[in-house]
């Protein structure tokens, strides 16, 4: 299967020579023939070596080929993200690698040139009638070539789930296809056209509602807090994975701080991201909408979204505040934010303290909260971490982190080029951060609540046998001290989409309203679904869907799942889809 998409790349480099070779007696370019072919020889030796090598880079960091993902580079940072590349992707040995094998393929292709075994076959065809059919047979031959496939149907991506392994289904079709697959994917997400992406919205909801606004509406039905936090610390760890957290890993070593916390608050276990990406997973949390392929930052600054988490809590009487290591023009997050109703921004430039890469480190960070946040006025302060992303600028040897390999592969599965030595050593830092700012909150405040949930999969694991839970699930976790006979780790499903909902929940008056797309974890003890992009979750099945390769699914339990299962999982995800889609591309109302 992998060589009808090869097939297809080939041909698109060898149609102008090709063509060009017919057209040659009725335009006169015969002498340009051979410098034509060249030219495009040399073009596709250099843009496929180039191509494959970034495209096994991307794959080893992001388990996947080139998808629409890759354009996010469009918003983000790109100088940090080129120093990134430089200190932590090989920057030099790939560049290395990729001209050195242009050079021997274009010397090895040259070393044929003068060959005259395919020449002589074919001057054998003397005659007109042999010519002419040559030439009929290389015309027919290329159709095909170009196609993929003699059948009626060209090669197309869904042909590529074709193994139960899910490396090669995956590696299945040609890098540059897969870029060609990512740039059209991106453009459907990202369309103001008419047509939805995920289909239309179902029509019970268009026959029932007008108006987004009365999709979204929910009320405060208990009291869950008798005492009621005055400030609110919403924690967004950068690459945190909820299997950091499971017994099996504390061998590790670099758990303790958000364990211990763990131990005392509410834990939910099968909690997904919205998005595999900070900003995407962000921009949910922040704008209460799940993410459904298209960059929000950019349309939320410019329009304020009813389930807005800062807008919400500021009719709660709560003073809103935003915390994050970079400048404000970082994926657009400070405009962002302030039209989602955010009172103040505190970003990278708002502390003293040394800058790296992406600013300021996890520690400065939290003393950066620590002396803007009032102990007399209700606030809720939303925080993004950034210590444990790559370059990993921080010396944590010399702040103590003990790496014990040997202890490592002895009790586990252990591999440091999976996760190496600087990277696990962050994960330590970062929790150490935590745990300090945790310590130092409690004796500021008098009655401070916390939330912790990671923005995405880190995309590293002890080995390169991670499951789909463990590549999906991040922590969500709720601590006071007015909570401590609430303790429990729970295994209602949810994802970013029902943080908000959670925390109003918890804290609101009977009878407030709110809005939101997502549903309180405390008061659902049958909710279902924890709906993720391209993901959905249950209490004990995890399903993946995918244009390229088709549907995963890890059974957590001995839970029997069958196609109408995943069937009805999809359906529920491509409503919420459709849903978040309408509503950020076309506005609150429905037809």
């Amino acid at each position: 299967m992998g060589f009808r998409f090869d097939t297809t790349v080939i041909s698109y480099f060898i149609t102008i020579p090709l063509f060009c070779l017919y057209l040659s007696p009725l335009i006169h370019i015969k002498k340009y023939i051979h410098k034509i072919r060249i030219t495009f020889q040399n073009l596709f030796v250099m843009a496929s070596t180039t191509i494959c090598v970034v495209n096994a880079n991307y794959y080893s960091e992001f388990n996947d080929q080139f998808n629409h993902f890759i354009f996010l580079g469009l918003f983000d940072d790109k100088k940090a993200v080129f120093k990134s590349i430089m200190y932590d992707y090989n920057f030099f040995t790939n560049t290395i690698i990729i001209i050195a094998s242009c050079i021997f393929l274009i010397k090895y292709f040259k070393f044929y040139e003068n060959k005259k075994f395919i020449f002589s076959f074919f001057k054998n065809f003397d005659k007109k009638y042999q010519k002419n059919s040559v030439k009929i047979l290389f015309i027919l031959l290329f159709i095909p070539s170009i196609r993929g496939s003699f059948t009626e149907y060209p090669a197309r991506r869904f042909y590529s789930s074709i193994s139960s392994d899910d490396f090669l289904n995956k590696t299945v079709i040609n890098p540059i296809r897969a870029i060609k697959y990512a740039i059209s994917d991106y453009y459907e997400l990202n369309s103001y056209g008419d047509k939805n992406p995920f289909g239309q919205i179902p029509s019970s909801v268009i026959n029932k509602h007008k108006t987004f606004k009365e999709i979204l509406k929910k009320n405060v039905s208990t009291n869950n807090s008798k005492v009621k936090p005055e400030q609110i610390f919403l924690i967004v760890m950068e690459s945190y994975d909820s299997w950091v957290l499971n017994d099996a890993y504390d061998i590790l070593g670099v758990n303790e701080s958000l364990k211990e916390i763990e131990k005392k608050g509410i834990s939910f276990k099968n909690f997904i991201s919205s998005s595999n990406s900070t900003m995407n997973s962000l921009g949910s949390i922040i704008s209460g909408i799940p993410y459904c392929g298209v960059n929000i930052s950019k349309i939320g600054a410019s329009r304020l979204f009813e389930s807005s988490l800062f807008y919400q809590f500021k009719k709660l009487g709560y003073q809103t505040n935003i915390f994050f290591t970079t400048y404000s023009s970082w994926q657009n997050l400070g405009n962002f934010s302030k039209k989602q109703g955010v009172d103040n921004v505190y970003d990278g430039p708002s502390s003293s303290a040394k800058k790296g890469i992406w600013g300021i480190n996890d520690v400065d960070l939290f003393k950066n909260v620590l002396d803007k946040v009032d102990s007399n006025e209700k606030s809720l302060n939303l925080i993004l971490t950034i210590s444990n992303h790559p370059p990993f600028e921080e010396n944590v040897f010399e702040y103590g982190f003990n790496f014990d390999i040997e202890l490592y592969k002895s009790k586990m599965n252990y591999s440091e080029k999976s996760l190496p030595a600087k990277a696990l050593g962050h994960v330590w830092y970062a929790d150490k951060a935590i745990g300090s700012f945790v310590e130092e909150a409690e004796r500021k405040y008098k009655k401070p609540l916390f939330a912790f949930t990671g923005d995405h999969f880190s995309r590293r694991f002890i080995n390169n046998f991670s499951t789909l839970k463990q590549e999906s699930t991040v922590p969500f976790i709720i601590y006071s001290a007015s909570l401590i006979n609430n303790t429990h780790k729970n295994n209602i499903p949810g994802s970013h989409i029902d943080i908000t909902p959670t925390l109003v929940e918890l804290i609101a008056p009977v009878n407030f309203t709110y809005y939101s797309f997502g549903k309180s974890l405390l008061q659902n003890e049958n909710y279902d679904y924890g709906i993720g992009f391209n993901k959905t979750i249950k209490r004990d099945v995890i399903f993946e869907f995918s244009k390229n390769y088709g549907t995963k699914e890890q059974k957590f339990t001995n839970y029997k799942v069958d196609k109408r299962l995943e069937y009805k999982s999809k359906k529920i995800h491509d409503s919420i889809m459709s849903l978040a889609w309408h509503y950020t591309i076309k506005g609150d109302t429905i037809n």
